[in-house]
């Protein structure tokens, strides 16, 4: 099964996604679906590879998103960030780099208060638009 490698080169307004203020964003921001060319050039086009990135992301994604909500509504603010930490470049592989500055402020966060978990939130609202996108290209 070859994998649907589409991905963007320029933001056009058919390649995001419109969220709204409902979803709590600051200003309705758009986002980008996910580049690939990241992953394209490092798996060298090898389709298996980028194909099994993809998949492991997809899958293992919403269970370590779940963990980090968990981290921050308990208060533990060093779990959280070592999470966001962690996850900083599987997004760059996957290509969900609308989120990377919600998690770099979760990580560089010296405390954890409501601002925080308001990135956190809209962080992982971006991810799980992302994952929705990259179950459509495997």
């Amino acid at each position: 099964m070859a994998v649907n490698i589409y991905f963007m080169t320029e933001s056009t307004a058919e390649n995001k996604h419109r969220l709204n203020e409902s979803d709590n964003f600051p200003d309705s921001i758009n986002y980008p679906l996910p580049d690939l060319s990241y992953l394209v050039e490092l798996a060298e086009g090898d389709e298996a590879f980028i194909k099994e990135i993809i998949t492991h992301f997809v899958e293992n994604s919403p269970s370590f998103l779940h963990s980090m909500k968990e981290s921050a509504m308990s208060g533990d603010h060093e779990k959280l960030r070592f999470a966001a930490h962690t996850l900083l470049p599987q997004l760059t592989f996957v290509g969900i780099l609308a989120a990377i500055p919600y998690m770099e402020k979760i990580e560089s966060g010296s405390i954890l208060n409501d601002e925080l978990i308001d990135e956190l939130d809209c962080g992982i609202k971006i991810i799980n638009y992302g994952i929705e996108d990259l179950k459509k290209m495997i």
